[in-house]
């Protein structure tokens, strides 16, 4: 092991990721709720919101242990505040992921053949950029190990050019999304049309903070 990768083995990196195991379990379910959703078995739906909170906590009693383990460490071979706003940025996709399925069983909604499509590119992508910063985040012992540079510092920062780009194509999908949805605004009851727009802006914060949390961990780590 590198000088780098032994000063980082006391770092809560270890915890960063289990955090990050436990989010991601999180977004698994969410992942399950929305299939649900599209296929319009809504009756499930209640079980799965139980499910993603339940595992949310779980998620939350992690992000409390590193900060209680930050608190008594003397010694971080990077600042506090980083570890916590890395923990932060994952919690916020745990929370985000509990509050879409609660949102989901608040009213049966209505799908309509012709935004079908464009709702699951949107799904997809807003997961495709939460995979990606998975990955990342489960290299970080790697990256540590290789002294923050080489193959494995390249592949991060390509990692976050994806994340990157998943966001990007996320958006403009969601604007073509958010046009049909317009277009059906009489066909939908006033509940219904304020939580598909609901479920679209909570939906966006799942690849607005996959690349928020990627860019903090370039930042962090100091990979140009």
């Amino acid at each position: 092991m590198s000088t780098i990768g032994k000063l980082f083995g006391s770092s809560p990196f270890s915890q960063i990721q289990l955090h990050m195991s436990q989010v991601a379990k999180c977004v698994n379910k969410l992942n399950e709720a929305l299939e649900v959703l599209q296929q319009g078995d809504f009756d499930k739906l209640e079980g799965f919101s139980q499910q993603a909170s339940q595992l949310e906590h779980q998620a939350d009693q992690i992000k409390d242990d590193i900060r209680n383990r930050l608190i008594r460490r003397f010694f971080m071979p990077i600042d506090r505040s980083e570890i916590l706003e890395i923990v932060a940025l994952q919690d916020s996709l745990a929370d985000t992921a509990e509050d879409l399925c609660v949102v989901m069983t608040m009213k049966k909604l209505p799908i309509f053949d012709d935004f079908r499509e464009d709702l699951k590119k949107f799904i997809d992508l807003n997961l495709e950029s939460f995979s990606v910063v998975e990955q990342m985040i489960s290299q970080l012992d790697e990256l540590i190990d290789s002294g923050l540079g080489g193959p494995s510092g390249e592949r991060i920062r390509a990692m976050a050019h994806d994340v990157a780009y998943a966001e990007h194509q996320a958006d403009l999908v969601q604007a073509q999304l958010l046009k049909k949805l317009y277009d059906h605004d009489q066909e939908f009851s006033i509940g219904e049309f304020h939580l598909w727009m609901r479920l679209t802006r909570l939906l966006s914060g799942i690849s607005n903070n996959s690349e928020n949390l990627a860019n903090r961990l370039l930042k962090t780590l100091s990979i140009k």
